[in-house]
């Protein structure tokens, strides 16, 4: 019997265009990669089809979405050279032809199946492949391949975009949790429940299955004791576990002092498997240290791989951290006073430094999706000041971190001129359509107290300004006198309200001034705006 042409009546071009279209304003990559793989079907007239994605570490092709095909038929993991998928993956082009002719196919492959394998590019490298098939005696032509040659480009765009916009919000996930857990850390003494909150932040922001917290137990150095957990762990483990540190790959993480990443545990012989439960396929081993010393271990399991951006961001989380820890056991010692004037000190510097950061940032995340799908390049702008954002505010964190730490063997802080600091911090922060202009050259080098309170004060206004002033230009000036080091910062914005509230900002503007000798002015500016001024007592900087 001859072969019968499924493509007798192919969509035309403009059914193409819709389904572009159509696929093109979805930014969530499950959702997508389902849309595409039926509408690939559909645009060739095809019985049945699946995606599958290049996972460049294994080199071999995840199955991710398929259309009709039951679940027993489908491989998860294919090689190199294997299959459709693997021959694609292989040879980097189409195929088409009979699936019985492809090397390495499985022996219980249904019968007289004519396939089209196509692979899917996104800014010239290899990201998926798209295979569909048709079954009772029927073929696939040349025009068939070419449509879906034409889908799958536009395919590996909208692929590629989602990706982007996945990643963005996986850093954003990411300083949201390190937020909540410096929060936590300055949330008071008990350091059990200071850690449970941390472990359950970890588990319900980034929603990693398994989390442990355990402790060095300071009576038996070479222990670690095991009684904080989050997820799975926090359920099925309610007792207390004790873990030799010469043991497992937290143990190791002890040992070297250095964070443990496996993302295949069945093949690491350190790992060691908890009593009564199924062992993850991964596992991140931070250890939590206070100078050279380890106190303990930020352990995490799931079952999907962890990436350098798991291991960047729980190292923050892990420092801040260990200087909860620090902070709980010098409370044994110290009084509750001395505890509220740290914990007062803190909150104030997060809400002025890292606080303004992250603020800007869920801004831009907020009206990220909608800029991507109403203009590309508007979304890659975004994208471009997330970036900046997001490397201002590890800066920032790693900062507060170095002064909150009470390491005194600690490197001495690298001063940046005040002009650089300002600079950058003021740009990334402000918007395109807002006009900045920084005058603070040629100056005398300050105390790091001075200049790191114009720094905030300066951050603390231009924030409040961009968010409720509505501003189309902001001015900052820096100068010194003989005896004084002034800072004005001007806008055309709104202006002050009526009635001026007394928020955490403003307080800790005029506190900032005032420990060191100095005064806050607001004032209306006109024809409209505000004026700000702090003042302080100059204070040239010693040479070291």
């Amino acid at each position: 019997m001859p072969d019968t042409p499924a493509t007798a009546a192919h969509p035309s071009f403009a059914l193409l265009a819709q389904m572009i279209e159509d696929i093109a304003g979805e930014l969530a990559l499950e959702p997508l990669l389902d849309r595409l793989v039926e509408r690939a079907c559909h645009l060739i007239g095809a019985d049945d089809g699946l995606i599958g994605l290049y996972d460049a570490d294994a080199d071999l092709i995840r199955t991710v979405s398929s259309h009709n095909i039951p679940a027993r038929e489908l491989a998860t993991a294919v090689q190199r050279g294997y299959g459709l998928t693997g021959y694609v993956l292989q040879h980097g082009r189409a195929f088409r032809g009979y699936y019985a002719t492809l090397p390495q196919v499985p022996r219980d492959a249904p019968p007289g199946m004519f396939v089209i394998g196509m692979p899917i590019l996104a800014r010239g490298a290899f990201v998926g492949v798209f295979g569909v098939g048709v079954h009772g005696g029927r073929t696939l032509d040349e025009e068939a391949q070419e449509m879906l040659a034409l889908f799958a480009r536009h395919a590996g765009l909208a692929i590629d975009n989602a990706r982007r916009y996945a990643e963005e919000k996986r850093r954003a996930a990411r300083f949201a949790l390190i937020a909540r857990v410096a929060a936590i850390g300055a949330s008071g003494p008990d350091l059990d429940h200071l850690l449970q909150q941390a472990a359950d932040a970890i588990h319900e922001i980034l929603e990693y299955p398994n989390v442990d917290i355990p402790l060095i137990d300071a009576a038996t150095p070479d222990t670690l004791v095991i009684r904080i957990r989050g997820g799975s762990y926090k359920h099925l483990i309610q007792h207390e576990d004790r873990l030799p540190v010469s043991q497992g790959i937290m143990g190791a993480a002890v040992r070297e002092g250095r964070t443990q990443l496996v993302n295949d545990v069945v093949r690491d012989p350190r790992y060691v498997t908890p009593p009564g439960v199924l062992p993850p396929a991964a596992e991140l081993a931070v250890p939590i240290l206070h100078g050279t010393e380890v106190l303990g271990v930020l352990n995490i399991e799931g079952d999907l791989r962890f990436d350098d951006l798991d291991r960047a961001s729980l190292e923050i989380v892990a420092e801040h951290l260990a200087v909860a820890i620090v902070n709980a056991r010098l409370h044994e010692r110290s009084t509750q006073a001395a505890i509220l004037e740290e914990r007062q000190r803190l909150a104030r510097d997060l809400h002025d430094n890292v606080t303004q950061i992250l603020s800007s940032m869920s801004l831009i995340t907020q009206s990220l999706a909608h800029a991507w799908q109403q203009d590309p390049q508007e979304g890659e702008r975004r994208v471009r000041r997330l970036g900046e954002l997001s490397r201002l505010a590890f800066g920032e964190m790693r900062g507060l971190l170095h002064e909150l730490s009470p390491d005194t063997t600690s490197k001495a802080r690298t001063r940046t001129p005040l002009h650089q600091r300002l600079v950058p911090l003021l740009s990334a922060m402000v918007p395109d359509h807002i006009r900045l202009v920084v005058r603070a050259g040629d100056l005398v080098d300050q105390d790091d107290a001075h200049e790191d309170a114009l720094v905030r004060v300066c951050q603390e206004a231009v924030s409040n300004a961009v968010r409720h002033g509505a501003p189309s230009a902001i001015e900052i000036h820096v100068r010194l006198t003989h005896d004084r080091l002034v800072l004005t910062i001007i806008d055309d914005g709104s202006g002050m309200p009526a009635a001026l509230s007394r928020g955490m900002g403003l307080d800790n503007m005029r506190r900032r001034l005032t420990e060191l000798g100095g005064r806050l002015r607001i004032s209306p500016r006109v024809p409209r705006g505000t004026r700000i001024r702090a003042i302080l007592p100059r204070a040239d900087r010693t040479p070291p």
